[in-house]
């Protein structure tokens, strides 16, 4: 949370009120200030013209990224160096060391606001300077001259109207002194706040504490894919940065040693690759490049220094993978058909309706020792390769049929292809499945899917409840005997992927959806049990394993920590951090403690809810809060990012608590089963009971002052939930689904979807769900203000449904907004559209929570 204000009393160090009756005038008077020091005048051929205030725009150092602190040091030129010290003067009088030269100072100051604000920064000197306020360049006096016509100058003050968020800012003042004015350098600058704002009260400090924005979330360097090669010895790493307003970004690769964490290689610049692909023997790795849709496949051999082309401008390249031995890479390359210039399509099934649903992809081999190419398949099926036997002599391959007599409307038909022969071999057709990869001895399959994958087999459930099939098991799978034990029915963490390596033959390792938290387990095939193997992450986001070695490089983050990179030891257990992108970057961003809060719904059973605190957070106060939940069928991670970043909203001020109600994965079959045909009905239950309970065991909370969040499925829930109850004071719905019909038929996944969360269940057999438990059909009965957020291209919940609702809110003359953001599909990825979508949620919480609804009304004035 920002600091708390509870005096004025507080701040008399802090900051000076010059107050008139429409306005506050705050003096500036707590500066980190490096310099004075003089700069020599550029070597120049001919007639003199470089103008001493030209140094303005001569980046000495990175203004743009400083964050000092008080006695920290810059590297100046030759070996000088510049200390940032204190001072607390409202203006500034700098000492000239050289009347000859001109001279350089640099000021920073930080200002922390507790609302969203209009202000006007004025600045007051004589000589030159550039302000710049979180980065950005805001005002600069780039002219001395004197109103006398002398060689003093004239004092003159530079103004500059802005919105200050809520939060901490950086203001950096370059100040420049031309050695030809004969004036005193001095320097003050004051922020003018005009009514209504007077009686917020302002931070200026020299503490360099800042706290979570949207900026910095999706600004500082990101960690991406990672890979580890097979002998364990380099990790790669995959960074991107932001590099400008517009959202472009710098990809690169790091590759690490793992013994020392030392920096091997880094390809970046002409050599920018995005990610690679670690060979399974020896120390190479494989990557592409991509240029006019051509794209070649480079080798590069990290023992013998060489990089070397396999494949070269493939048209409509899809993906690769390596065979185990090393010797050979089967790609996939896609076949696109005819374009349809008529602009009339025949839709002949649900699944026709996909962009690329009509393409093939076709599987080629390419052996790296002859760079020869042999094309796999062919025809008008698109086979897709799951797993290359260890001894690289056959492959499991599979093709989807869609079906729409039975659910889930697909089935896939497993094939085994003898890569000499290339003869292929019917295996099983199987619904609800996966993923599909060969034991180490190449008899057996571990096949991961629903419960309902090999019938009964996988199912543990009471007899009268269908099982969540999304709640994803795994089994082996026996070649020969087809034979098939079902190892996960018993175990309640939901599968993401498994790993059965070459290496440790005994053991499979699974990443897990495990209640909130993403884990890593192994199952011992001997014992037939799981343990738990703890990192150093709350939310395991990728793990990748060396094939010889007992290494695996990991990544992950927690509730209040940004994603790391860890190197781990199976066999010890032990982890170490490998790479922290965040490091720097984070070095004085300040979260909030978080804390685990439960209670029991109506069936007697623990719903887990974490919650999120400001910074300073002060149990004698009374916050506003933020109720935030999914309800459909996995649970909110404690991921530390994301599209809803719960420590940007408590850096505004807020308490907020998220909560996992039934029907989730991660809980066991069961508790994932309450999804099935629900539909807001027990889920709707367990948020409004869930928030009532929350705020009668935290005082501290203001109960008037609660506002409810969800996106798709939670977009749902809020709607659902606004038809039951009145004890939110705003809400909003991202994406959100008004009508389970509509939902069901015109989405590209809705039926499919549907086919799990509402199984055996349609509009004329259930209109008790699809009529019943859609919020358009209970719009009346909504009394809370409401926010409707959704893409204008969302392929998989229509916009129509936010505008459905919207035009029944609006004709009922309920409060409701509506903001449709242009382009953006279900998730808003555009990077300026997702800050301003991200601060438009802040705002219009704070326009209902804080009553302070000016953020909301600048960013969207009334028509």
């Amino acid at each position: 949370m920002l600091r708390q204000f509870i005096s004025i009393f507080l701040f008399i160090n802090f900051i000076s009120f010059a107050q008139t009756q429409d306005s506050t005038l705050i003096k500036i008077d707590q500066w980190l200030i490096a310099g004075p020091v003089s700069v020599e005048m550029p070597v120049e051929a001919g007639k003199s013209n470089f103008k001493v205030k030209e140094f303005l725009d001569l980046e000495e150092i990175q203004l743009k990224k400083l964050h000092p602190s008080e006695n920290e040091i810059i590297n100046w030129m030759n070996d000088k160096k510049l200390t940032w010290q204190k001072n607390s003067s409202s203006e500034i009088n700098f000492s000239i060391t050289d009347k000859t030269l001109p001279e350089i100072a640099y000021l920073t100051s930080y200002i922390e606001n507790d609302r969203w604000i209009k202000a006007e920064f004025q600045f007051n000197t004589c000589h030159y300077f550039k302000a710049y306020l979180d980065g950005k360049e805001i005002a600069v006096k780039n002219s001395t001259q004197s109103a006398k016509g002398d060689s003093a100058c004239t004092p003159e003050k530079i103004k500059k109207e802005i919105t200050l968020e809520t939060g901490k800012h950086i203001l950096i003042v370059k100040a420049l002194k031309d050695p030809k004015t004969n004036s005193d350098w001095k320097f003050s600058a004051d922020i003018k706040i005009d009514s209504p704002f007077v009686k917020e009260y302002f931070i200026i400090s020299v503490d360099p504490a800042e706290y979570p924005t949207v900026e910095k979330l999706l600004e500082d360097p990101k960690v991406g894919d990672i890979s580890i090669s097979a002998d364990g010895e380099f990790a790669a790493v995959s960074v991107s940065e932001i590099i400008n307003d517009n959202g472009d970004k710098n990809t690169w690769i790091d590759i690490y040693k793992t013994s020392d964490g030392s920096l091997y290689n880094s390809y970046k610049g002409e050599m920018s690759i995005s990610a690679v692909s670690w060979a399974p023997v020896g120390q190479k790795f494989a990557y592409t490049g991509t240029q006019d849709n051509n794209t070649s496949l480079w080798i590069v051999d990290l023992d013998r220094g060489t990089s070397e082309t396999l494949l070269e401008n493939i048209k409509d390249f899809s993906r690769f993978e390596w065979a185990p031995d090393g010797s050979y890479i089967i790609y996939s390359v896609t076949k696109k058909p005819e374009e349809n210039k008529t602009g009339l399509k025949k839709i002949s099934g649900m699944d026709k309706r996909l962009p690329g649903s009509e393409n093939i992809y076709y599987l080629y081999q390419v052996f790296l020792g002859s760079k020869t190419k042999i094309r796999l398949t062919a025809g008008e099926e698109t086979f897709q390769l799951y797993s290359i036997s260890t001894d690289s002599k056959k492959a499991i391959l599979s093709t989807t049929t869609y079906d729409f007599k039975e659910r889930p409307y697909y089935y896939e038909t497993y094939y085994l292809l003898d890569l000499s022969t290339l003869r292929l071999d019917s295996l099983i057709s199987l619904r609800y499945s996966n993923s599909a990869q060969f034991s180490p001895d190449g008899n057996k399959i571990l096949f991961t899917g629903g419960p309902s994958l090999f019938g009964k087999i996988g199912i543990n459930v009471k007899e009268n409840m269908i099982p969540n099939d999304y709640d994803t098991q795994a089994y082996i799978f026996d070649i020969e005997t087809k034979e098939v034990e079902a190892i996960t029915k018993n175990f309640n963490p939901c599968i993401s992927s498994a790993y059965w390596g070459k290496k440790d033959k005994n053991s499979i390792y699974f990443n897990t959806t495990d209640r909130t938290f993403q884990s890593l387990y192994r199952y011992d095939l001997k014992e037939k049990k799981f343990t738990h193997i703890n990192l150093d992450v709350e939310v395991l986001t990728e793990i990748d394993f060396a094939e010889n070695s007992d290494k695996a490089v990991y990544k992950g983050s927690n509730a209040t920590e940004p994603d790391k990179v860890f190197i781990i030891d199976l066999k010890s257990g032990k982890s170490k951090l490998q790479f922290d992108p965040a490091k720097e970057s984070f070095k004085y961003v300040k979260v909030g403690e978080t804390e685990v809060w439960t209670f029991k719904n109506a069936r007697g059973e623990d719903i887990d809810g974490l919650v999120y605190y400001p910074v300073n957070f002060d149990k004698n106060k009374k916050y506003p809060c933020i109720v935030f939940y999914y309800g459909g069928t996995t649970p909110m991670e404690q991921a530390f990012e994301g599209r809803y970043p719960r420590n940007v909203w408590t850096a505004n001020g807020y308490v907020v608590y998220v909560l996992q109600p039934s029907g989730a994965t991660g809980y066991g079959q069961e508790f994932s089963a309450y999804h099935v045909n629900d539909w807001g009905i027990i889920t709707g239950e367990e948020i409004i009971d869930g928030t009532k309970l929350f705020l009668k065991d935290h005082p501290f909370v203001d109960p008037e002052r609660v506002g409810a969040i969800g996106a798709s499925y939670g977009g749902f829930m809020t709607m659902n939930i606004l038809t039951k109850t009145d004890i939110f004071a705003a809400a909003i719905s991202h994406a959100g689904i008004s009508n389970l019909t509509n939902y069901w038929g015109v989405g590209y996944w809705g039926y499919l979807y549907s086919s799990v969360a509402t199984a055996n269940s349609f509009p004329w057999n259930r209109k008790d769900i699809y009529v019943e438990n859609s919020p358009i059909y209970n719009a009346d009965k909504i009394t809370t203000p409401l926010l409707l957020l959704h893409g204008s291209a969302d392929t998989n919940v229509p916009p129509g449904e936010s505008t459905t609702m919207f035009t029944a809110l609006k004709l009922l003359g309920k409060d409701v907004n509506y903001i449709e953001i242009a382009g953006q599909n279900h998730h808003i990825l555009e990077y300026k559209k997702r800050k301003l979508w991200t601060k438009t949620i802040i705002a219009y919480f704070d326009r209902y929570l804080k009553d302070q609804p000016q953020w909301w009304e600048n960013l969207y004035p009334e028509e």
